[in-house]
């Protein structure tokens, strides 16, 4: 379903979504959503909507999709505060053309249930390089080894910066913030980064990247799955004081998603927890828009092994 009052952007959205071949049911306002969504649909609702009517996302649907409101242009910062403070997983910032290309790759993930892997967000050949880790310690080198091999590849060294930090922050989390005691306690939180610890069975996990001339794709994956999309949004913008107890860690999600263009949460709860960061290199940063997309995905499928298990 297409919630959007603009006739011109209901055309363009219904065409993107018509792209998946389901059935698209547009409408031009929420008045209409309440005989017609259901457990089975995916609503895409204008940003000024959803920020009119943050208490949406509460209903019943398979998920709730915010999209940029007049003339498909780049969402306000403080409209995607808003949305990620009031609850909603899934918040889409940019404008055409990266709306296009981000819409259909989410829509398709929740149609499909099949929410992991980077794959999803590269054109087909784009290679991808993959990163083990021994050892704790071993995530210094992976991460300048990451920051080495995405300035080969001919991207400038500002972005090679941008992945340094955004790939630091993404493995510290997962060493460090997702294993959990059968109790749900984040026992590692407090263990000195600079101590050497085996990773092996559930503290093994896997860091890949990927570019295909239009996106730069960071993706880091753990084998616990303790993190809790429907709270992570939160955390990306309330700063570094986690909730007790919290999953997430301090200002190392927060960071990471502060330096990227798009941030994709996947988690298998009690199994496996992906993180994908997304730099769009195909534009200046002043180009676009000034906050990043988000999308969390909760499954219980199978995660393949191409999708980096480790």
């Amino acid at each position: 379903m297409v919630v959007h009052p603009e006739r011109k952007a209901q055309r363009a959205l219904q065409r993107l979504v018509g792209a998946t071949l389901c059935p698209v049911v547009v409408v031009a306002n929420a008045d209409a959503l309440t005989t017609i969504v259901d457990s089975n649909t995916v609503v895409i609702v204008d940003l000024a909507i959803a920020q009119a009517c943050p208490e949406l996302v509460q209903r019943p649907a398979k998920a709730w999709i915010a999209v940029p409101g007049e003339g498909l242009g780049p969402a306000d910062p403080e409209v995607i505060t808003s949305l990620l403070t009031a609850g909603w997983t899934h918040v889409i910032a940019h404008g055409m053309p990266i709306l296009a290309e981000e819409l259909l790759a989410t829509v398709q993930k929740l149609v499909r249930d099949d929410a992991f892997g980077l794959e999803k967000y590269m054109a087909w050949g784009a290679e991808v390089r993959r990163y083990q880790l021994a050892d704790a310690r071993d995530r210094e080198a992976a991460v300048d080894a990451l920051a080495k091999d995405v300035v080969a590849v001919g991207l400038p060294d500002r972005v090679g910066s941008m992945v340094s930090v955004i790939a630091d922050e993404l493995i510290a989390n997962a060493l460090y913030a997702a294993p959990v005691d059968a109790d749900g306690t984040h026992f590692r939180r407090g263990e000195p980064r600079d101590q050497g610890r085996p990773l092996t069975g559930r503290d093994q996990i896997s860091v890949r990247w990927a570019t295909d001339a239009r996106y730069l794709a960071i993706e880091v994956r753990d084998r616990w799955g303790s993190l809790d999309p429907a709270t992570v949004g939160r955390r990306l913008v309330a700063g570094a004081t986690p909730p007790s107890g919290g999953a997430e860690g301090g200002m190392g999600l927060p960071l990471a998603y502060a330096c990227c263009n798009q941030f994709v949460v996947a988690t298998a709860p009690g199994r496996d927890t992906e993180v994908v960061a997304l730099l769009d290199v195909r534009f200046k940063p002043t180009d676009l828009g000034r906050a990043a997309s988000f999308h969390a995905f909760v499954t219980t499928a199978a995660v393949p092994q191409e999708a980096g298990d480790p």
